[in-house]
């Protein structure tokens, strides 16, 4: 495995306020996936590629899942993944959301409260002037898949 020491880490990751805004998109895309595919299956993981790929979404985060979706071990996970940031050698937003999807699927792959993954877990990678605005991300995000859903629910036909 590749090694990136905290320094490394810290350099690459440095964000404008911007940059980190624009970064919040990755947070919606990966609350999606961990409340689509929880309980779901590899028929949800599937729909959700599918409907990804519709949407143009980036080659790292098609690669992260299909790795997700072909390893149990969450170290193989994080090395490969990892691997490939460094490889790729991404810094700034890139690398800010590279290691976004990287986390989240590392954390349920160990089975991880997504409540726990996306209000604490995610926003410490926005750094401590920004983790408010990226937990706030994930509310506005539940909120609304909550109100889908519920409409949903309501304009289902009763048999």
């Amino acid at each position: 495995m590749l090694h990136m020491d905290t320094e490394y880490f810290a350099q690459r990751i440095q964000c404008s306020r911007n940059d980190k805004q624009e970064c919040l998109q990755t947070i919606y895309i990966m609350a999606e996936f961990a409340f689509t595919t929880h309980g779901g299956g590899i028929h949800a993981m599937d729909d959700f590629l599918a409907k990804s790929r519709t949407h143009n979404a980036g080659a790292f985060l098609m690669n992260a899942i299909q790795i997700y979706m072909d390893t149990k071990n969450v170290n193989q996970l994080r090395t490969v993944l990892y691997n490939s940031i460094i490889c790729s050698n991404l810094s700034g937003p890139q690398f800010l959301n590279a290691v976004i999807i990287t986390e989240v699927l590392a954390a349920l792959r160990e089975d991880e409260d997504i409540d726990f993954i996306f209000s604490f877990l995610i926003p410490s990678f926005f750094g401590i002037d920004f983790e408010d605005t990226a937990r706030q991300a994930f509310q506005n995000y539940r909120r609304v898949a909550l109100l889908r859903q519920h409409d949903t629910n309501q304009n289902e036909p009763e048999n």
